[in-house]
């Protein structure tokens, strides 16, 4: 088995049968409305992955974990004009990325549910899939002539990797996303001090997830992937030269591994995209030319953004203020329509005000428990959260030119909200589109049906608790214990504070956390007793 590195996600995994093309991005106008770009730039190897996947003899596969742009590029994919490939993707409630396979015309669409395998000579591909919220991805396991690939991307299965590994045997090459991919704290209002500590403890919790991740899966190499972009478009270009931010390049990671892991770390690779890896071998066997290192990665970034600087001048455009009083009219009508459809908008306790950078004397504001949309000239609440954007940028989602998803993720936008604290259900109610609301609110109501509870060990004491997470159901066995009193979500890091009732401070939910009798039967208690491992 070989793997070649294709930028970013992606991946070229080429078996003796076999040929799997994951997560290719890699058109020049990037992804996000060129708000992401690829890091370090891949365009190069669009004809040889278009080669590879029209005209190889091996079965062939194409494999798109979600419908993120980064990873998913109907632009580059619109350029294959041989399809007699297969098409696989998870199956998820939301049908838009299969909707769009099935027009795409591809020899043969797999949806696979989760743990599905879809076999071929001599091996198989294997999907794990999460579904919660708004959160809709997979991870893909290779399996061919006794060597394995394990690719989470952005996947967070992390509560499930004990489980793979049982079932799966030794992992030879694992790679897992370590920067992040998040408007928090990048787009928020925050003093400098502030966004320095929120990106601190956001990097410091995904280096962890990764170290404790190669704990558990025990590879032979890790491959540095899945981040971070770049951002080249010239309003976002200073977020790449801030020296703390949520995107980290692989040197900073590899760095906090060594320490971590103790000198057991696997070997390390940071890939740039086209080198070849034998996974036979554990090591790099053919090296792309082009290479960024520390040393030139700011010129590198200047010269590449003077590479795209007519991406950036075409997407510019001025308006008339009639044309940015009817994009208002039609956002009011965006927002209310959505509110129609969100059954849980009366757990939202603050409102929402939404502006235009064109109309400041016009905030929407959105009141979850009267469901009502209004127009006022000025925020009223001291509890609140708002988000200001350009009538430009918000008429391409109003146009259906982007999801909101989308128009989140292209950092174009400013929010700040009071008091600090992240509210699961109104992220919700901005992130999802109006078709998927219902769906999603049933979905919430799923996972807090889980009643099972199970018994954890901290700071001497045992407690009682709810054995799965209230976000999106992540098993809290597979969590660890930090300063002796709280249990962390082993797939977002929450952290619940057990001796306060097992409430997570960030957000206000809670896992109910009780004394457990010290005999380790207790009467709300069904699941086994977890003595977690002490936080390194």
């Amino acid at each position: 088995m070989q793997i070649t590195f294709l930028g970013h996600a992606g991946f070229l995994i080429e078996t003796q049968h076999a040929l799997v093309v994951a997560d290719p991005w890699l058109s020049p106008q990037g992804a996000f409305d060129s708000a992401w770009m690829q890091f370090p730039r891949n365009h190069q190897l669009a004809p040889f992955v278009r080669e590879r996947l029209e005209f190889s003899t091996k079965e062939r596969f194409l494999y798109i974990s979600h419908e993120h742009k980064d990873h998913y590029d109907p632009d580059f994919l619109r350029t294959l004009t041989k399809r007699d490939f297969t098409v696989v993707i998870g199956r998820f409630r939301r049908t838009a990325l299969r909707d769009a396979f099935e027009a795409y015309g591809a020899r043969r669409i797999i949806t696979c549910e989760d743990q599905q395998e879809v076999p071929f000579k001599g091996g198989y591909l294997k999907l794990y899939l999460t579904d919660s919220g708004t959160n809709r991805d997979s991870a893909l396991l290779v399996q061919e002539g006794g060597r394995s690939f394990l690719n989470l991307n952005d996947c967070k299965i992390h509560d499930r990797l004990q489980r793979i590994v049982a079932e799966e045997g030794p992992i030879d090459v694992f790679t897992a996303q370590f920067s992040g991919a998040i408007w928090h704290p990048t787009c928020y209002d925050y003093s400098r001090e502030e966004y320095i500590e929120h990106s601190r403890q956001k990097r410091a919790s995904k280096f962890e997830a990764v170290a404790r991740a190669i704990e558990i899966v025990q590879p032979r190499a890790y491959l540095a992937s899945a981040g971070p972009a770049c951002f080249l478009d010239p309003s976002l270009f200073h977020i790449n030269l801030e020296p703390v931010n949520i995107f980290p390049r692989a040197s900073e990671l590899f760095s906090f591994l060594h320490h971590r892991l103790a000198g057991k770390t696997p070997r390390l690779f940071e890939p740039m995209p086209g080198d070849m890896l034998d996974v036979d071998l554990a090591d790099m066997v053919s090296l792309a030319s082009e290479r960024v290192t520390d040393e030139n990665v700011s010129q590198y970034l200047r010269s590449y953004a003077s590479l795209q600087t007519r991406v950036f001048r075409e997407r510019r455009r001025n308006m008339m203020l009639e044309e940015v009083d009817r994009i208002h009219l039609r956002l009011r009508e965006e927002l209310q329509h959505k509110l129609d459809a969100f059954s849980l908008a009366d757990r939202v306790m603050m409102p929402l005000y939404l502006g235009l950078v064109e109309l400041p004397g016009q905030l929407l504001r959105v009141d979850f428990r009267s469901r009502r949309v209004d127009v006022v000239s000025e925020v009223r609440d001291l509890s609140r959260y708002t988000l200001i954007a350009s009538a430009a940028d918000i008429v391409r989602v109003l146009d259906r030119k982007l999801n909101w998803e989308d128009f989140l993720l292209s950092f174009r936008f400013r929010a700040s909200r009071q008091p600090d604290i992240y509210d699961a259900t109104l992220h919700n109610f901005l992130a999802a589109e109006i078709e998927d609301l219902r769906a999603l609110c049933d979905g919430t109501l799923d996972t807090e049906s889980l009643k099972e509870r199970t018994v954890v060990s901290a700071g001497g004491l045992r407690y009682s608790v709810n054995r799965y997470c209230p976000h999106q159901g992540a098993d809290l066995e597979e969590g660890w214990i930090e300063e002796g009193r709280y249990l962390v979500c082993p797939r977002h890091r929450w952290r619940f504070d057990l001796p306060d009732g097992g409430v997570c401070s960030a957000n206000g939910c809670s896992i109910q956390a009780q004394p457990a009798s010290s005999s380790g039967k207790d009467d709300d208690t069904s699941g086994p007793v977890v003595e977690q491992r002490p936080f390194v």
